[in-house]
């Protein structure tokens, strides 16, 4: 049994329509009860994550923008890794001739050039909504995250074209199928829970942790045993291929397994 167990969201905790199922909170709230601890890791932002956070009757950790930042359970930040000013000026001018919706995370604030409905899916539980701006004339400081929404291939030509630029010198990784996020490279799932784990005096070997895209590689890696969802990213299957795995997020897939092997 393990003491600590982190989830990405959307993918894997979610269901498809990115809510949290009564199933799988029932199951969070057992393994509590137990004394368990539960770390939520994810791509979304800390003030979109805190509100979902609240469908659980306990504060906890919460590991955000891919590892960018992890926050203790009283909102306290315990780590955090933004991106260089002149690497986001670079990645802004490198994928404008590419057809993509361009989003930015701040420390405190999600910015976006124009709307997009896709992404209003994603947030309606917890409300947090993006502001329009100009990224042309867009003070790019304190920045978390950029990523990239849009269809698949045209993203991996996006991905292929920072790669060109920047190597390994930054953290470049598809959560889903439609989204890419380029972080720092100091900033990924693995190294905040690391972060997470060593606060709470525990060992990464005392961790289960669950995930569906490549963002969750490191984290998978790094854990005591790491589960990859039946739905998740080709890429993250291939590069995994000797982990477990559980149901998808639709059969709730981490609350079936933890009631198969935590309790």
């Amino acid at each position: 049994m393990y003491k600590l167990i982190a989830s990405d969201l959307d993918g894997t905790l979610l269901n498809p329509q990115h809510r949290i199922s009564e199933a799988t909170r029932e199951v969070v709230e057992r393994c509590r009860e137990q004394g368990d601890k539960f770390v939520i890791a994810t791509g979304r932002h800390y003030l979109d994550v805190k509100e979902i956070a609240k469908n659980f009757s306990f504060p906890m950790y919460l590991i955000t923008s891919n590892g960018a930042q992890a926050h203790n359970k009283d909102g306290e930040i315990l780590y955090s890794s933004n991106l260089d000013q002149a690497q986001v000026s670079q990645l802004l001018e490198l994928s404008k001739p590419f057809k993509s919706h361009r989003n930015l995370y701040t420390d405190d604030a999600w910015f976006v050039e124009e709307v997009d409905s896709r992404l209003e899916t994603f947030h309606t539980e917890s409300g947090f909504a993006y502001q329009l701006t100009s990224f042309d004339t867009f003070e790019h400081s304190n920045v978390l995250k950029l990523f990239f929404v849009g269809d698949h291939d045209e993203l991996m030509n996006i991905e292929a074209a920072a790669k060109a630029v920047f190597g390994e010198s930054l953290n470049i990784a598809f959560s889903l199928p439609h989204c890419l996020e380029v972080m720092n490279v100091s900033a990924n799932k693995g190294i905040a829970l690391s972060k997470v784990v060593e606060s709470k005096g525990l060992s990464l070997q005392d961790c289960i942790a669950f995930g569906d895209g490549f963002n969750d590689k490191e984290m998978l890696e790094v854990a005591g045993k790491g589960i990859v969802m039946e739905n998740a990213h080709y890429k993250l299957k291939e590069a995994l291929p000797y982990l477990e795995r559980t149901k998808s997020n639709t059969e709730d897939g981490v609350a079936w397994y933890l009631n198969q092997h935590q309790f």
